[in-house]
């Protein structure tokens, strides 16, 4: 039996697969898990693939296992620079955060920074808040002492491995290196109620931030108080047609269930039938 990544076990990530290529029991048609629901269900899209991906490298694929690799190579730098951010980064990002507040009492870095340690296999609850950078760096270089390949050979660590990884995509998604000058998502502009804002970061460290619409016609520039402002009332607006989007797939999703089911009742009764008028005739061949 041929052994798959371990990313078609686990619920909460996507599964890796040979595009193209389709597993023995495909009915050509594309299945999505719900997760509340904890289950599958059957879509109108036609299926493009399907086959798991064969576990290459312990019970990771060669994407996975490359993936793992890659951010191993950066955690060290990474975790000791989402300890040093101690003020909650502003409402950007698609407008989507935990809370419509620009602080909170632990800081969403320092969250992350102790999840992915743990994850290295650090016990819990992670960093002392009190860390210094040194001790940080201590930590995670002690934490970073291992074989990945026996790592990842075992099916607990392949798990952690996979979250360990894609904690890192989200990590360097959301608090870069270094801030770069870009547009604003899901926030207008104060002024001229347009999406125009652009981001630009300090030119020198401790510098001030600027957010200022590029329209020509109006140039407005949002200090950091309104900005923040802004931000919480899109993020409402987009937590709401969020809760809206996942009620209605939720209808869908027990409608597509309740087919399924009575699909599956119906075929069952039709062997039981099957089987008795089949079970009867013997019965009469007896006699």
């Amino acid at each position: 039996m041929t052994l798959v990544c371990i990313t078609n076990d686990l619920d909460d990530v996507r599964s890796c697969i040979v595009n193209g290529q389709h597993a023995s029991n495909c009915d050509g048609m594309e299945w999505q898990y719900d997760r509340e629901a904890e289950c599958s269900y059957p879509t109108s899209n036609e299926c493009g693939g399907c086959l798991p991906a064969p576990a290459e490298f312990g019970v990771l694929c060669y994407t996975c296992f490359e993936k793992t690799r890659g951010a191993l190579k950066i955690a060290l730098d990474m975790i000791t620079h989402l300890r040093s951010v101690e003020r909650a980064q502003q409402l950007d990002k698609n407008g989507v955060r935990a809370a419509a507040t620009w602080i909170l009492p632990v800081p969403n870095t320092w969250r992350m920074a102790d999840e992915l340690i743990m994850l290295l296999g650090h016990p819990a609850p992670g960093f002392l808040s009190t860390a210094t950078t040194e001790d940080v760096k201590a930590v995670t270089e002690a934490q970073l002492d291992f074989d990945v390949n026996e790592w990842v050979s075992r099916e607990a660590g392949g798990e952690d491995a996979v979250h360990f990884f894609r904690t890192m995509q989200h990590a360097l998604a959301q608090h870069p290196f270094a801030d770069v000058e870009h547009r604003v998502q899901n926030v207008r502009c104060w002024e001229c109620r347009q999406l125009s804002l652009v981001w630009k970061p300090p030119l020198e460290f401790d510098g001030p931030l600027h957010i200022a619409c590029s329209t020509p016609a109006c140039e407005f520039v949002v200090d950091p108080t309104l900005y923040a402002i802004l931000a919480a009332s899109q993020l409402d607006k987009v937590t709401s047609a969020i809760r809206k989007t996942k009620a209605a797939q939720l209808a869908e999703a027990r409608a597509a269930r309740a087919i399924v089911k009575r699909r599956i009742k119906a075929e069952t009764r039709a062997r039981e039938k099957a089987a008795k008028e089949a079970s009867e005739c013997a019965a009469l061949g007896a006699a």
